[in-house]
């Protein structure tokens, strides 16, 4: 039987690194799309179905790239995570300046428009296709200080439940909304001085599962949402938060 074939951006690293694992071992061919050229090919020679991709995720031409490795290697296309994504500084907006206003919706929205664009096309053809993006939890309980963080994942939820309607019922569209992450951008939150496991402690206390999100729970999730065992999942986002969104 021919192996599926699953895009994973920022799979290099944090979140996307764990969903990546999850489908390697599930006998997956994973095309890992990542800016980051070291971590990029340190993470694909960890598992010979690991295929990396240099690339920025809000050109098109990323995109086109992708399709045409998965085509020309693999002949088909089934999974697509949207994973790549940015948080920002934590500040009020009348702080921020209108670089970091455009960089956030840059590359946690425009990704989603692009990798719609140039795949549902060729899922429409083959006859299926999955595509789960990464939201966050601050669309329905935001923190103050990420404006316009909180607004770039609400745009992605939106989006990815109106695609829902549209490419039903060959393409199926879901979210998964994590709380803050165990990943590097916490790292560099709390930073690695002596005060960070009390910074960590003081987030870990917000949620009422006492723990910041594991990689592994996200990758739980996504594979969930990404096979038949979500068959009539669509336009759904999965709250994978610990409860913080309760």
């Amino acid at each position: 039987m021919q192996a599926r074939v699953a895009i994973v951006t920022g799979g290099a690293d944090g979140f996307g690194a764990a969903i990546s694992d999850r489908f390697r071992q599930e006998g997956y061919q994973v095309i890992i799309i990542d800016i980051d050229r070291k971590k990029g090919e340190l993470k694909a020679s960890s598992g010979s179905n690991l295929n990396f991709l240099l690339g920025d995720v809000t050109r098109k031409e990323t995109w086109n790239e992708a399709l045409a490795l998965a085509r020309a290697k693999f002949g088909r296309l089934d999974v697509v995570v949207n994973n790549a994504g940015i948080t920002g500084s934590q500040s009020p907006v009348h702080t921020k300046d209108m670089e970091e206003y455009e960089r956030t919706f840059k590359i946690n929205v425009r990704p989603i428009f692009c990798s719609a664009q140039c795949l549902v096309p060729f899922m429409m053809e083959q006859g299926h296709g999955v595509f789960v993006n990464i939201t966050s939890t601050g669309c329905t309980r935001p923190r103050p200080g990420f404006a316009f963080y909180n607004s770039s994942k609400a745009a992605v939820s939106v989006a990815t439940k109106t695609m829902a309607l549209e490419y039903a019922p060959t393409i199926r569209f879901n979210c998964i909304a994590p709380a803050v992450g165990n990943t590097s951008m916490l790292k560099a939150s709390i930073g690695s001085g002596p005060d960070s496991l009390d910074r960590l402690q003081k987030i870990e206390d917000l949620l009422p599962m006492k723990r910041v999100t594991q990689p592994v729970d996200i990758a739980n999730a996504v594979w969930y949402l990404a096979t038949d065992q979500s068959s009539f999942v669509t336009g759904t986002t999965l709250e994978v938060d610990g409860g913080r969104g309760v």
